[in-house]
């Protein structure tokens, strides 16, 4: 579709920017999301702020984003907006890195996740289901509400540190290093949001609890990889530390120093945790708000296997259905509803001036309601994702694993995933939101529901 005139005027004078105490008291009363959303809905779709110094612009027509993510990338990295993550959370790792850094690690990953690859992990993530499916249903029986959201967060922790390190982690420990792990991301998203941030040194809670948690969490890490580098690389397990301890630049013929994959590990658990967490909570919450689509989906699983049958890999093959539910959550609730590039020459983006050092911020979340693009765009429809449908759609009109060469390389491990826990729970299972819960809807690093998901679970017979 064409751009349209309105959503391609040149950018804004400074008198008509909103005023730093205005941009305060709406962000207070919309939440940051909704906030973002008026300034795209008022402005168009490179929506511009000023926040203090420092320049800011929304990224919303798939064209622009193709601009900054595809075929001019060269002009864009993550550099200064990336930099509390790095020093709090990711390091070096592949998520953060640029330049050089960034092309050496995605080499020497690019091959752990191909669909082949993690096809390894089916195994796992299917115990992982029936073990939620056990507890559900004694939560069933007893007509108990039950979080979904923290129920979706405990499953996917599980599952990718399991796979992260094998059985050399006990239940326990397992469950204390996802509680520090959440702990240092919380903390880096809201350090992320503060306009005044004090210093990392200051003696507050918050500062003292993210420090104890960064140690256990990096001590854990180099334990494991100091055990196993004292142990031969032919017994090590077939988990994803043990590929990337192993990993060979082809080029270079070196490994990665220890760090880096401490910083990997953290990485892939970012990655590969939270963000499919939150998805899998907001495709509960679509099915309860859809019943139309839930009776739907459940005919297509009664189709394939029974209730109490364990599926092979092959039986997901042949639930097309699932698939397009979960792409249109996908599409109305994408995991990492905004993400930061900064622009590092001087850009012309159709008519709005971009300096070297703006702040950009590519917004899936707008873009994939984009009433250009998208037709009744706020309605929840899988069917959008029917394959004569979904060959018409603009290739970044939807990019919920971003896009480029830097396209998420856990996307498939998160869609093989997500249609386990769907398919094995959902099969079994329906369920209710707690009568009168609103979920508040707003993003700190990822698309979150702050008041959880309460929800009565019923067994299907």
């Amino acid at each position: 579709m064409k751009m349209s005139e309105k959503n391609l005027a040149p950018a804004i004078t400074d008198s008509q920017r909103p005023s730093l105490l205005k941009m305060a008291m709406q962000i207070n009363k919309m939440g940051l999301l909704q906030f973002f959303m008026h300034q795209w809905r008022e402005q168009g779709d490179i929506a511009q702020l000023r926040m203090g110094r420092q320049e800011l612009s929304l990224i919303v027509h798939p064209e622009h984003a193709r601009r900054v993510l595809l075929t001019e990338r060269q002009h864009y990295d993550k550099l200064d907006t990336w930099e509390t993550t790095r020093q709090l959370l990711l390091g070096d790792g592949l998520i953060a890195a640029n330049g050089a850094q960034w092309k050496r690690q995605r080499r020497l990953m690019s091959g752990f996740f191909t669909a082949k690859s993690i096809e390894h992990f089916y195994p796992l993530m299917v115990d992982a289901a029936e073990a939620v499916s056990k507890r559900w249903e004694a939560v069933a029986r007893s007509g108990e509400m039950v979080d979904v959201l923290a129920e979706m967060t405990q499953i996917t922790a599980w599952i990718i540190l399991r796979s992260m390190f094998g059985t050399e982690i006990d239940e326990q420990r397992l469950h204390d290093l996802a509680g520090d792990v959440e702990t240092l991301i919380k903390f880096g998203n809201r350090r992320e949001m503060l306009p005044v941030k004090a210093p990392l040194w200051a003696p507050l809670p918050s500062h003292v609890q993210h420090r104890k948690a960064t140690t256990r969490v990096h001590s854990f890490i180099r334990e494991v990889i100091s055990r196993r580098r004292n142990e031969p690389e032919s017994s090590w397990p077939e988990d994803l530390l043990s590929k990337l301890m192993s990993a060979r630049d082809e080029e270079t013929g070196d490994s990665m120093a220890d760090i880096l994959v401490r910083d990997e590990c953290l990485g892939i658990f970012v990655a590969g945790h939270e963000t499919t967490a939150r998805t899998l909570a907001f495709l509960w919450y679509m099915l309860d708000q859809n019943p139309q689509v839930a009776e739907r989906l459940q005919s297509e699983l009664d189709g394939v296997f029974s209730r109490d049958q364990v599926p092979a890999l092959e039986d997901l093959r042949r639930l097309p259905y699932l698939i397009q539910v979960i792409k249109e959550v996908l599409r109305l609730y994408p995991p990492a509803p905004a993400f930061p590039r900064d622009a590092i020459t001087p850009q012309n983006m159709d008519g709005a001036l971009l300096s070297p050092g703006t702040y950009l911020l590519v917004f899936p979340y707008a873009t994939h309601r984009h009433p250009d693009f998208w037709e009744d765009p706020e309605s929840f429809d899988p069917d959008r994702f029917l394959p004569e449908r979904e060959t018409q759609i603009h290739p970044f009109a939807y990019y919920p694993f971003g896009g480029g060469n830097r396209v998420c390389i856990g996307n498939n491990f998160a869609m093989q995933e997500m249609s386990i826990l769907t398919a094995l729970l959902a099969r079994k299972f329906s369920a209710r939101m707690k009568p009168g819960h609103v979920p508040k809807i707003d993003m700190q690093g990822t698309l979150m529901m702050s008041n959880g998901l309460p929800m009565s679970l019923s067994a299907r017979t």
